[in-house]
C-alpha cells in the first residue's frame, strides 16, 4: 500500500473507493488481490495507539466535529430524526465499533421492509461466517461491571434470556503470555 503522496497526479486507477472502513477496505483488498489498481480516499487521518483518547470526555480527541475544532475518531451526522455515529479516520467504523460482532436475529431479516427482496439468512450466512473467521470472532469470556448492569436491566425487563456473552473480534490469550499472531502468523 502506498501513500497518495507517492503517486503521480497523472496516475490512473481502475477503482476509487471512498472510505477505508469495513466495506471500503475489504472491497479495496479484494480488487487489489485481483490485480486492479485501487485508490482509497479517507477524510480522516491515520491514528497511532497513543492518539486514541483514554475517555470520551476528551471531546477534542474523541469527536470529529471540525466546526468546533474537534478532530477525533467519532464522527456525528445530525439529521432530522436521527444522529448517525461513524468512525472518522483510516479504518472508518473499525476505529469505534468496540470489536462487537452481533448477528441480527431472524426478526430483523424478516422485517416487512425487505423480507420480500431475498432470503436474507441464506444470502448472508456465508458472509457472516467469513467475516467471523477472518476477524477471529469469539465470545467474550470476561464479565465486566457494565455487563452486570446490562444483565440487571435485562432481568428487570423480564428479558433475562436475551442476555449472553458478546461475540467480539478480540484474541483472549493467557494473561502475561506472549503468543504469535493467531491470525497472520
Amino acid at each position: 500500500m502506498k501513500n497518495f503522496k507517492e503517486h503521480s497526479v497523472d496516475e490512473v486507477f481502475d477503482f476509487v473507493i471512498v472510505g477505508s472502513g469495513f466495506g471500503g477496505s475489504v472491497s479495496a483488498m479484494r480488487l487489489a488481490e485481483k490485480g486492479y489498481k485501487v485508490l482509497v480516499l479517507e477524510r480522516g487521518r491515520r491514528y497511532k495507539a497513543q492518539d486514541f483518547p483514554k475517555t470520551n470526555w476528551n471531546i477534542f480527541k474523541y469527536l470529529w466535529l471540525p466546526a468546533v475544532r474537534c478532530f477525533g475518531i467519532m464522527g456525528i451526522n445530525f439529521m432530522d430524526d436521527i444522529w448517525l455515529l461513524n468512525g472518522s479516520g483510516v479504518g472508518g467504523g473499525s476505529l469505534v465499533y468496540a470489536s462487537t460482532h452481533i448477528k441480527p436475529g431472524e426478526a430483523f431479516f424478516a422485517a416487512p421492509e425487505w423480507a420480500d427482496l431475498a432470503d436474507w439468512t441464506a444470502e448472508l450466512d456465508a458472509h457472516y461466517e467469513t467475516a467471523n473467521r477472518m476477524l477471529g470472532v469469539t465470545e467474550n469470556p470476561k464479565f465486566w461491571p457494565a455487563d452486570h448492569v446490562l444483565y440487571d436491566i435485562a432481568r428487570e425487563l423480564d428479558k433475562e434470556e436475551t442476555f449472553k456473552p458478546t461475540p467480539v473480534a478480540i484474541f483472549f490469550g493467557e494473561p502475561g503470555q506472549t503468543v504469535p499472531d493467531p491470525f497472520f502468523g
